[in-house]
């Protein structure tokens, strides 16, 4: 089999595929020509993704806080998934609470599934990406620059998420692997959407869609990172020169009027 990217149909991995950004992103990509795997834990909720895409879609139900679950992942995709030309990062949980009142163990799952999870499946993933001198496209997010109040855990994976990126990046690109981190700012997702929102992340939202264009857009011109609206670069450039003018921001929209300090 001649495995030259120009003679071959792309192949593209999206985690969370089965909801919101990660869903957007398989529409796009199916909508290309892209023959898809197709990752997330909710099987219900993919199934109905994979037959809304039509196609020969690989499915695969996956638990990324799982590291037996990855090791099946990677065993799967080396029997039968030669070259990934794309992988896109986009499975993640909000667990969004008071950090003294949440569980640890509800803490260490965000860790799993967006920082490790992240982590893992790329590992899984190298020996395709380096065939095919393929891209990873990793969502951080703007609570990755500044944390924020009652996002405690996600502020810390996405965080570390942001930092893997920039350590990694040099490493992949000698393997001929690029590494595209996306910030967005709020996007209109159903992650968003569901009650105990925390007050900060109420505000104007950019659709998943607009991400996924303008991420694609990045992709083909090698960009190393991604802010999604342009505002999202002004909190990038205000932690770095200003952090204080944050640390009010948050202080200010962060609470709802009845949420009290113990301290």
């Amino acid at each position: 089999m001649d495995l030259r990217p120009s003679l071959r149909r792309r192949t593209a991995l999206v985690t969370g595929a089965a909801s919101g950004i990660g869903r957007a992103f398989a529409t796009a990509l199916a909508a290309r020509g892209d023959r898809l795997v197709l990752v997330d834990v909710d099987e219900a909720a993919l199934a109905v993704v994979a037959l809304d895409l039509g196609g020969d879609h690989d499915v695969q139900v996956v638990d990324l806080a799982s590291a037996t679950a990855i090791e099946r992942l990677r065993d799967n995709l080396a029997a039968h998934e030669p070259c990934i030309d794309l992988l896109i990062h986009c499975a993640g949980i909000l667990g969004a609470g008071a950090f003294a009142d949440q569980p640890v163990a509800d803490f260490a799952r965000v860790l799993q599934v967006n920082l490790l999870g992240t982590v893992h499946v790329t590992h899984a993933c190298l020996p395709q990406l380096t065939r095919a001198r393929g891209h990873v496209v990793a969502l951080a997010s703007t609570a990755s620059l500044h944390g924020w109040p009652l996002l405690g855990a996600y502020s810390a994976a996405k965080g570390a998420v942001e930092n893997w990126a920039e350590a990694v990046r040099p490493e992949l690109r000698r393997r001929g692997v690029g590494l595209t981190t996306v910030f967005p700012l709020l996007v209109d997702t159903p992650m968003l959407a569901r009650a105990g929102t925390p007050p900060i992340l109420r505000g104007r939202r950019v659709s998943a869609d607009d991400v996924v264009t303008r991420a694609l857009r990045a992709v083909d011109r090698g960009r190393a990172r991604l802010f999604v609206p342009a505002l999202a670069r002004l909190v990038a450039i205000t932690h770095g020169v200003a952090p204080p003018l944050l640390d009010w921001w948050g202080a200010r929209r962060g609470f709802t009027s009845t949420t009290r300090s113990n301290a």
